[in-house]
């Protein structure tokens, strides 16, 4: 065989050669774009699955809570109904619902018996809740009018029933007895505080009346319709 033949042969074998590298690679390439493809039609799947099950969920959630409604707007069946709810529903959003309607005996309850991130849910809503009922209770001594009257008007209509008002009320009022306004504006809030919340803080709110009481006629006033109220349905 001569010199020429042979260059033909090792010419032919390596261009079969390259083809068949060529023919592997774009197999490979193929099947990489097929499993690209499965990949994004999976991950595609999954996210429906996701997405659907969410909104599940939520259908769920808001049923529950519809059916709750009228005994979470109630004061004496509120605790009962969101402590019954965290059965059934999101721990978290049961969590949520009960800063929003400032039910701060829930949120001890389950700070204490809950699941360690349970706890630390309820120790956040606790800690906002002592925060904005700080800052609702100082307005009320402000030097603004304005500025009293409405963190007066939301400390009745959303804290009153709340048992941790009382002590901030009272360590706050203590402090500042000649400032009269914020005084009178105390007294008004506590005349508006359920009679049990009040007998349940009697030793300190005794305390604190028998002095507001001398700051006036008008004090005097109230600080007997809170007594009242504090021995009323006994």
């Amino acid at each position: 065989m001569d010199a020429e033949t042979l260059e033909e042969k090792e010419l032919i074998s390596l261009e079969r050669t390259k083809l068949e590298r060529e023919r592997l690679e774009f197999e490979q390439k193929k099947l990489q774009r097929m499993t690209i493809g499965v990949s994004t039609v999976a991950v595609l799947v999954s996210l429906l699955q996701v997405g659907v099950a969410y909104l599940q969920s939520r259908l769920s959630t808001a049923q529950t809570v519809e059916k709750f409604i009228p005994y979470l707007q109630k004061q004496e069946t509120r605790d009962a109904a969101l402590l019954t709810m965290s059965g059934f529903v999101d721990q978290q959003f049961v969590t949520q619902l009960a800063e929003k309607l400032i039910a701060t005996t829930v949120l001890e309850t389950f700070q204490v018996k809950g699941s360690e991130r349970e706890k630390s849910q309820a120790t956040a809503a606790l800690s906002e809740l002592d925060r904005k009922r700080r800052v609702l209770i100082d307005k009320i001594f402000d030097s603004s009018k304005p500025a009293r009257i409405e963190a007066t008007t939301e400390l009745i209509r959303q804290w009153s029933t709340d048992p941790n008002i009382i002590p901030q009320l009272i360590e706050v009022a203590s402090a500042k007895l000649a400032n009269q306004s914020g005084i009178v504006n105390t007294l008004v809030i506590l005349r508006e505080t359920p009679p049990d919340i009040l007998r349940a803080n009697a030793e300190d709110l005794a305390s604190f009346l028998s002095k507001a009481k001398l700051n006036g006629p008008q004090t005097a006033g109230l600080v007997a319709d809170v007594e009242n109220r504090a021995t009323a349905s006994r």
